[in-house]
């Protein structure tokens, strides 16, 4: 029998359009410990609940019981996230380089608005 926990966490992280593994990674669990939640193999303990709710602002109620509204307050700007962290793993020169193609978009992002 599933547990709706389990059927939860997988809507959240769906709802965030996460992969499992950035999700996962988000909660510091493997991959494959958060398909095994995702499939009923393992039950969501109160860590995991804790961590989820922390990271990605979600409504403990919601996650727990089903009640309430999915997040409690905005969710999180899940693409600037994965942008600071790509960022953080490059070495200067790379993250000057990452800079000014950004400059660049912006720059034709903006012709293509007048």
């Amino acid at each position: 029998m599933e547990n709706p926990v389990n059927e939860r966490l997988k809507t959240i992280r769906t709802a965030l359009k996460l992969s499992q593994r950035d999700f996962s990674k988000g909660i510091f669990l493997e991959q494959s410990t958060l398909a095994r939640i995702e499939q009923g193999k393992i039950t969501v303990n109160d860590r995991i609940i804790e961590l989820v709710c922390s990271k990605y602002h979600v409504n403990k109620t919601y996650l727990k019981d089903g009640k309430g509204k999915m997040f409690s307050g905005n969710p999180p700007d899940i693409k600037l996230e994965q942008l600071n962290r790509i960022f953080n793993e490059l070495n200067g020169p790379f993250q000057d380089c990452l800079i000014a193609q950004a400059k660049e978009l912006l720059k034709v992002q903006q012709k293509q608005g007048d």
